[in-house]
């Protein structure tokens, strides 16, 4: 999959790799809302970038569902 922000001339592009949990979870989510995959990541992406200085995406998110603590 690559993307090319909105507008772009497609000269700055992004390549991102995902298999597993992660493309299925992407697939599901592009079909529910009707949208090619490498639009939804764009647009995760921007959405991302633009709160990055808003504090609250300094949570950190786990790296498993399954923690110690769910147990």
């Amino acid at each position: 999959m690559s993307a090319v922000p909105p507008g772009g001339e497609g000269d700055a592009g992004l390549t991102v790799r995902v298999e597993g949990f992660a493309l299925e979870a992407l697939e599901q989510e592009s079909t529910r809302m009707g949208v090619p995959i490498d639009e939804l990541v764009s647009f995760a992406v921007m959405y991302y970038l633009a709160d990055v200085d808003s504090g609250r995406i300094a949570r950190r998110l786990p790296r498993s569902p399954y923690t110690a603590d769910s147990a």
